[in-house]
């Protein structure tokens, strides 16, 4: 042990001791520097009143390592060592001889070549005999020369140390040739590989570390000998990315600057199978406005690894009309090579016209293994003018209250009837109450929001509620080639659009105009009657003229006149009237048979029958009651005596609930609800009672004394 290791402390310590601790060290033999600190207690002083009891304070013990040795796996002494290791040990004991248990011994070698195992720290604690030990072991069957190997105990303020010089035979290791299962190996194949770590006189050593190597293909990047000296590995002749090895492949085995190599012969790899690979594909048909093109992919293999740079012919085998593949306007085959992945990719290219895609991929190798794509469809294009529909939970719903709410739909189809792409927007406006949310996107063509009651609420009880969507206009395909082209013409033209809330078909300064305008100035020319007549010429001239009005209904209007261009987009709209109504103030007019209000308002003991319409009250005098409200009639028989009948009543036309939806008509038309009760020996002096009683529970009754 050199002093420039020490501390400070244990230099000057060490300068008092030399004699002694050269005496110790000449007796040990195993290079043992013992050293057993002193107090150090300065200059003696008298005692003092600072509190002690004038004692003399205990020495704390000598802390020594007793021994140290370099023992193999049977516990023999030794002085070097070779591949197989040994154990260094040391006895750690106390002033008295007496071994002491649990203190630490930290281990460290002086050059590099020889590792210590066995604890991570590098460091252990004694047993209960004093010993601590440590295995310790060449990293290399060349590591060779002298080391010097120290333990440092420490317990306390105490410390011993150890060092112990000891030397590293190097080994002479030998490998054998390799010996490999099968020379012959398919694409992606694999065989067992071994061989052998002998010492110079063929005796096998065990924990030889090898390192192994493969221009291509897969194996251990190293490997150690078990206790029989042997090596055994596999070899698989495909990358770790699935690429396939091929032609001659060199394994090699080394270690230290011994080398033993063999070579395997791999074939080439066949493509033996085409699948394809791709997810569902669902397109619109050109210029429907979602997605231009998509991609389908098909994958090749042999056996069960994906081959890349193999042939594959591709062809379009069904397909509606104007679709193209591979390069935009190609419909014939064409040749493509996999990628790294084995993996050939073909874009779609959607025409005017839906249908089912089927594609084929063929082995150019083997013609005979091919695959068909699967689930590609061109399926939808853009709303057309006359595919949208507004559908309402109810439709008169109750203004005397806040939140009274129905869900209103959207669904929407192409000219073709098939939904729209999903995701399609509808903005919606209203005239009053709330629309939530102002939009929906559709899915499957359909899609959903909600209008309640709440201010501004419209004073004719009429709110005017409009849908609108991006799309196309209705047109009469003449050259039958399903797409609007030169010579086609609309069926109704159609410009701007605007939310009627008036109703009159015109529009008028103030009302809502859609944010989107064509800037157009032409005139929206009518060809309904030409479309009539494409679509059922055999109809009255009644029903004809009745579909026309219905379409300029619902689907042109609202429209600005002169707002029309000759271009196919348009903005679609959908306008539908919500009825408002009063649940708490209903009105009851009676009517003769033919609907007319009678003058008088009275029952006679003639009538035998009797018809009542019920309207909401308040501003709302010509709708209905809330969708939802009950309605029953009942009579009293108040006369009696010998000739007197017992009156009776049966409702015999009109609904006992106001329906869910209730046909708005136009503004000015009274929708109430009539109800027909048909009246048996009634007489003068009986009672006749309605009574409704809308959904938020608040009952009105109307009592008719029957009069002569």
């Amino acid at each position: 042990m050199s002093y420039h290791s020490l501390p400070t402390s244990k230099l000057f310590q060490l300068t008092a001791l030399t004699l002694s601790l050269a005496l110790a060290g000449c007796g040990g033999g195993d290079g043992t520097d013992t050293i057993a600190p002193a107090p150090d207690l300065g200059v003696e002083q008298p005692d003092g009143d600072n509190g002690d009891d004038g004692g003399t304070e205990e020495p704390i013990g000598a802390l020594n390592i007793s021994s140290s040795q370099l023992v193999d796996v049977d516990d023999n002494t030794i002085t070097s060592i070779g591949l197989e290791g040994a154990y260094y040990e040391v006895v750690v004991t106390d002033d008295n001889g007496q071994p002491l248990a649990n203190t630490k011994v930290t281990f460290s070698i002086d050059a590099p070549g020889v590792d210590l195992s066995q604890t991570t720290s590098g460091a252990t604690l004694t047993n209960s005999d004093g010993e601590a030990r440590i295995f310790l072991k060449p990293n290399a069957p060349d590591v060779s020369g002298a080391y010097v190997i120290t333990a440092n105990a420490s317990n306390d303020d105490n410390t011993a140390i150890s060092n112990l010089t000891f030397l590293v035979q190097a080994t002479n290791v030998n490998l054998s040739a390799l010996q490999i299962t099968d020379l012959q190996l398919t694409a992606g194949g694999q065989t067992a590989v071994s061989l052998k770590t002998t010492d110079t006189s063929g005796n096998a050593i065990s924990g030889v570390l090898v390192n192994l190597n493969a221009a291509c293909g897969q194996l251990p990047e190293q490997v150690t000998s078990d206790e029989n000296g042997m090596i055994d590995f596999v070899y698989k002749a495909i990358n770790v990315d699935n690429t396939l090895c091929s032609g001659a492949v060199r394994i090699s085995a080394s270690t230290g600057s011994v080398t033993q190599s063999a070579s395997v012969s791999i074939q080439a790899p066949e493509a033996t199978s085409i699948v394809y690979t791709a997810n569902d594909l669902t397109l619109g048909i050109q210029g429907s406005g979602s997605s231009a093109t998509g991609a389908v992919e098909f994958t090749v293999f042999s056996n069960t690894t994906p081959l890349a740079n193999s042939e594959v012919i591709l062809s379009l085998e069904k397909s509606p009309l104007g679709l193209t593949f591979g390069v935009l306007g190609n419909n014939q085959q064409f040749t493509a090579r996999t990628d790294e992945n084995g993996q050939v990719s073909v874009n779609i290219y959607p025409g005017t016209t839906p249908g089912p895609v089927e594609i084929k991929a063929t082995l150019a190798s083997d013609t005979r293994i091919n695959a068909l794509s699967k689930g590609i469809s061109i399926a939808s294009s853009r709303v057309t003018q006359d595919g949208i529909s507004l559908s309402f939970g109810k439709n008169v719903l109750d203004w005397s209250l806040d939140g009274d709410s129905t869900p209103v739909v959207a669904r929407l189809v192409d000219r073709n009837g098939n939904a729209v792409p999903d995701g399609t927007v509808v903005n919606f406006t209203a005239e009053g109450g709330k629309v939530s949310p102002a939009s929906c996107n559709t899915a499957d063509g359909e899609c959903e929001v909600t209008f309640s009651t709440q201010n501004p609420r419209p004073g004719d009880g009429r709110v005017s509620l409009l849908a609108v969507a991006e799309g196309e206009k209705a047109y009469i395909d003449q050259n039958e080639n399903n797409a609007w082209d030169e010579g086609d013409i609309f069926v109704h033209n159609i410009g701007d659009t605007f939310r009627d809330d008036n109703e009159n078909g015109t529009f008028e300064i103030g009302e809502f105009t859609y944010p989107l305008t064509t800037q157009a100035d032409q005139t929206c020319e009518n060809n309904v009657g030409q479309f009539i007549q494409l679509k059922f010429p055999s109809s009255s001239e009644q029903i004809k003229e009745a579909f026309e009005n219905n379409f300029i209904d619902n689907f042109v209007s609202p429209n600005k006149p002169m707002t029309c261009n000759t271009e196919l987009d348009a903005i679609i709209r959908y306008e539908r009237i919500q009825l408002l109504s009063s649940g708490n103030n209903p009105t009851f007019t009676l009517l003769n048979n033919i609907g007319i209000p009678l003058q008088s308002q009275i029952i006679t003991e003639g009538d035998t029958r009797v018809n009542i319409r019920i309207n909401s009250g308040g501003f709302y005098e010509l709708n209905p009651m809330p969708s939802g409200t009950t309605i029953s009639g009942s009579v009293v028989d108040k006369t009696d005596g010998e000739d007197s009948g017992s009156c009776e009543v049966e409702m015999i036309g009109g609904p006992e609930e106001v329906p869910a939806i209730v046909s708005p008509g136009s503004p000015g038309d009274n929708t109430g609800t009539i109800n027909t009760y048909a009246l048996d020996q009634c007489e003068a002096g009986d009672f006749f009672r309605v009574s409704v009683t809308s959904p938020n529970n608040v009952t009105t009754a109307v009592t008719y004394t029957i009069v002569n």
